[in-house]
């Protein structure tokens, strides 16, 4: 699981940087899970879920500290990881509520 835009320094004007990226990262790794399974004998595959919300982050452990994201948005988004599609991108429809200017997935 990957998140973006944790803190403010990562915002634009429209405070959507970090969702542009986010976007160009998920498709930069299908791009890469293809390169790999076409130069190897292997057929890997990946299941990509883009959510977006509210969550809250810390840092947990005294031993081992870990930081670490909870929340309905995380698990939303690793329900998507369990449900979809291998070798396809899946966006909820608060994404793409979010994102006025439509993202090409």
């Amino acid at each position: 699981m990957a998140a973006s835009g944790l803190n403010d320094s990562t915002y634009d004007k429209e405070g959507k940087t970090h969702i542009k990226a986010l976007a160009d990262f998920a498709m930069r790794l299908m791009d890469q899970m293809k390169y790999i399974n076409e130069h190897s004998f292997n057929n890997f595959q990946m299941k990509i879920g883009l959510n977006i919300g509210p969550v809250v982050a810390g840092v947990i452990g005294a031993r081992k500290p870990q930081y670490d994201i909870w929340g309905n948005t995380v698990n939303v988004a690793s329900r998507m990881d369990s449900t979809g599609v291998p070798d396809r991108i899946q966006v909820r429809q608060s994404w793409k509520n979010y994102t006025a200017s439509p993202i090409s997935l």
